[in-house]
């Protein structure tokens, strides 16, 4: 993970600094200049990492370069979208009429 992934990821997750340095237990500062010098501790890189993976983020690294994904869970997907997109409507199957005779 570089500075630039730990900036996006927080905007993803909606934490501020201060959210993302209380949840990784490390001062303010740390995640400041992490995210604009890039300077961390490996140690510290690890734990920032950990708490976003652990909260959804992907991290991606293949040879077209590097990115982020978020995945949602079930609940935070159908706060987010609406209920209406999480399920897919399918029609009704048509019953066939019985006609009793008599």
């Amino acid at each position: 993970m570089n500075s630039e992934q730990c900036r996006v990821a927080r905007a993803m997750m909606g934490w501020s600094i201060k959210q993302l340095s209380r949840k990784v237990r490390v001062a303010q500062r740390t995640i400041s200049d992490f995210e604009t010098e890039g300077r961390v501790r490996p140690e510290t890189r690890i734990r920032i990492r950990s708490i976003f993976v652990t909260n959804g983020i992907e991290f991606i690294q293949d040879d077209a370069g590097v990115g982020l994904k978020r995945l949602f869970n079930l609940d935070e997907y159908i706060c987010r979208f609406g209920e209406e997109t999480s399920h897919p409507r399918f029609a009704e199957p048509e019953t066939p009429g019985i006609e009793a005779t008599g």
